[in-house]
């Protein structure tokens, strides 16, 4: 990671960008108002603020990665669609001028004809929650974001360039609403007061990162000390017993069905418009306990020990 970017992660910790502050709205929105956004931890995004070392997910990385490369394609391709005259100009992080705690990164800003406003550029593998070409019908944390942004920039509306695919590229307008770009701006102070400022962690998701942040916060248990179950313990182990036991009821129905479709498909190929049993390719593995034996001294070179996780097990219940 080279010292500009780590220099950007540092500052960016210092308040709530555009779409930190769209993980906060989202987070309590309603299922149906959710509709193509990219799910976020808001437990992770306060493990964040505070300083927590959290390992990064790959696979977020990798979207990240493929929109910085695809940002530059999607800004030409807009400037070509909306026509001459439009310059586009590299913004970087911009500080919210009367709000220390608020930021936003542009991906442009867009100057023509005497008014300057904003683009963004996306790059999306679906079309769920974003509607045709002009309309106004984008995702929840787009939105956020890009209200964010006009009230960092004082921008009048908002442009976001969106590419679906490998030749939809469709441009969306929001107006500026100051009354509502407020009120996300006080939902975020809000937010920053109750949960860095005080350090109050907001309630753990169902995520993995969610399990990890736990997991780094919670390292020594005292091995002597338990706390008092309550009626609500008992029902949420409760719960997840019988999520287990559906768990092992699909796994077992799911197998049979993948069986009954491996019968039909015999020494065929596979089953026209339905399914298809290929060999993978071969893999080649590191035969440990080989090299061990022919190796002893070399191989406890390099053995390095992995402290253990803690593991949740259920109690109460019966055999």
């Amino acid at each position: 990671m080279n010292e500009q970017r780590e220099e950007w992660l540092r500052e960016r910790k210092r308040g709530l960008g555009g779409t930190d502050v769209a993980c906060i709205v989202c987070a309590s929105a309603e299922p149906s108002q959710k509709v193509g956004c990219f799910e976020k931890s808001e437990f992770a995004l306060w493990a964040d603020k505070t300083g927590m070392q959290v390992e990064s997910d790959t696979q977020d990385d990798q979207v990240a990665l493929r929109g910085n490369m695809m940002e530059k394609y999607v800004c030409e391709m807009y400037l070509h669609k909306i026509g001459l005259g439009a310059e586009l100009v590299d913004s970087g992080l911009i500080w919210h001028p009367n709000n220390k705690r608020i930021f936003g990164t542009p991906d442009r800003l867009v100057k023509i004809n005497g008014t300057t406003f904003g683009m963004d550029a996306k790059t999306r593998r679906f079309r769920k929650g974003w509607g045709a070409d002009g309309s106004k019908d984008i995702p929840l944390d787009v939105e956020v974001q890009m209200r964010v942004y006009m009230e960092i920039v004082d921008a009048p509306y908002w442009d976001i360039a969106t590419f679906f695919g490998l030749d939809d590229l469709r441009i969306y307008r929001i107006e500026r609403d100051k009354e509502l770009g407020k009120s996300i701006i006080d939902l975020a102070n809000n937010w920053w007061e109750k949960h860095v400022v005080a350090n109050e962690p907001p309630p753990p998701d169902g995520s993995d990162k969610a399990k990890k942040i736990l997991g780094l916060m919670h390292q020594r248990p005292d091995p002597d000390v338990f706390v008092e179950a309550s009626k609500a313990d008992k029902e949420i182990r409760d719960e997840l017993l019988e999520i287990k036991k559906k768990q092992a009821e699909l796994k077992k129905q799911k197998g049979l069905l993948e069986n009954t479709l491996r019968s039909r498909i015999g020494d065929a190929v596979g089953i026209a418009g339905v399914a298809t049993w290929k060999q993978n390719r071969a893999s080649q593995v590191f035969d440990k306990a080989s090299f061990h034996r022919d190796n002893p001294d070399l191989y406890d070179k390099y053995v390095q020990e992995k402290p253990g996780a803690r593991v949740l097990r259920l109690l109460g219940v019966s055999k």
